[in-house]
């Protein structure tokens, strides 16, 4: 058995879903929510505690012995009481524990604590944030001031646009005053020394304003696509008021803009308020490109390299012919999984079929995916693109 150790918090990488997923059962899955110190939430390490015994009891009724149970649950409790807990954190945290594994890592958020126990780690949770892009682009629009963060491993780091780029509307003034007075004046009257000054002019102050905004904001679309030009596949998310948003939205020459902005003024903390929201808009665009990807097969494929049957799909992915399952966010189905599995994982009794679908699955090279409930075709669970 390897000595378990408490370790820090990780990055989530598919390499290492992957050795988790060939752990031999049994599996301790544990989703902790965010938790920031004074909020009325049970802090992290009472909630911990109090799944270790919920574990606890379920080990014990699955007819793991006491030493295995306590093997298994040590290096947990050690966590429980490590101060960085307590401290809390923006994000939600994925333990994953086995007798082989101890792996924790720093996700986006869960709504709510879950623990389960089987004979596999439980993935489906996880599933959206692991087919997210490692990094993405956050741009942060107003008159007084652009900024752009590269976004990555749940962090956001500030950089510089290329030189020349204005940051302020005003500053994109100084450099482009305009080219005529919008304003003039013209005589009224019987004679010049009896006029009075009537102003006329080719638009209002407010379409003037609008086309110096739009000025501006095209330098800033130029500087972007300078910037990002390389890395070019990378989302790019606005943040900004909407005037802003829809003003830049016409401008845009950048081909992965998000279509969700996140709204508002951007004066907020970039890790309590806009991270998190640019993360869930990600993930949001990643799951409708998988709710795509899965009806283009639909309608492209012959009708028997596409399934809905979740025993045909168990079968399948046991065999190695699931190129790509997809799974309702919402549903479960419960049994007891009677197929082979190839890493030598043992059968467990009840368990989600789904989530062992999309372990199998990815035991054996195929991709797994979360979409949102009621998105895969004809009101089905699951649904699996085969290999052959």
């Amino acid at each position: 058995m390897t000595e378990a150790k408490v370790l820090a918090l990780e990055s989530l990488q598919v390499e290492k879903i992957h050795e988790l997923i060939r752990s031999p059962g049994p599996c301790i899955t544990l989703l902790l929510p965010p938790y920031r110190p004074g909020e009325q939430a049970t802090p992290l390490p009472a909630l911990l505690k109090s799944k270790l015994q919920e574990a606890a009891r379920l080990l014990t009724q699955a007819g793991i012995t006491e030493s295995v149970t306590r093997d298994l649950l040590e290096p947990l409790a050690q966590l429980a009481a490590d101060p960085d807990l307590l401290a809390g954190s923006h994000w939600g945290r994925a333990i994953f524990r086995s007798l082989d594994v101890f792996h924790q890592f720093a996700v986006t958020e869960f709504a709510k604590p879950m623990l389960q126990v089987g004979g596999c780690f439980e993935i489906r949770p996880i599933l959206t944030e692991l087919h997210s892009p490692s990094e993405f682009f956050l741009l942060r629009l107003s008159k007084k001031d652009v900024e752009v963060f590269r976004c990555a491993g749940l962090k956001a780091e500030s950089i510089e646009l290329p030189k020349g780029v204005p940051h302020t509307l005003e500053e994109a003034l100084a450099f482009k005053p305009p080219d005529h007075d919008l304003e003039n004046r013209s005589a009224a009257g019987n004679s010049t020394g009896a006029m009075r000054g009537v102003r006329f002019g080719t638009g209002s102050a407010r379409e003037t304003q609008s086309t110096y905004l739009a000025d501006f904001y095209k330098a800033v679309d130029r500087g972007v696509r300078q910037l990002l030009g390389a890395v070019s596949e990378a989302p790019l998310v606005l943040a900004g008021v909407d005037e802003d948003t829809v003003l830049y939205r016409i401008i845009n020459k950048y081909p992965n803009l998000l279509a969700r902005s996140i709204h508002g003024s951007p004066g907020g903390s970039m890790e309590h308020d806009i991270l998190p929201q640019a993360y869930a808009i990600v993930q949001s665009d990643c799951a409708e490109r998988a709710v795509d990807a899965l009806q283009d097969s639909k309608e492209r494929l012959a009708p028997a390299r596409f399934s809905t049957g979740l025993s045909s799909i168990l079968r399948a992915a046991v065999e190695g012919r699931v190129a790509r399952v997809y799974i309702d966010a919402a549903a479960r189905m419960s049994g007891a999984f009677e197929g082979t599995r190839k890493a030598g994982l043992g059968h467990w009794g009840e368990e989600d079929l789904l989530n062992i679908a999309a372990v199998e699955t990815m035991l054996q090279g195929g991709l797994a995916f979360v979409l949102p409930t009621g998105r895969i075709p004809d009101g089905a669970s699951i649904a699996a693109i085969l290999r052959f």
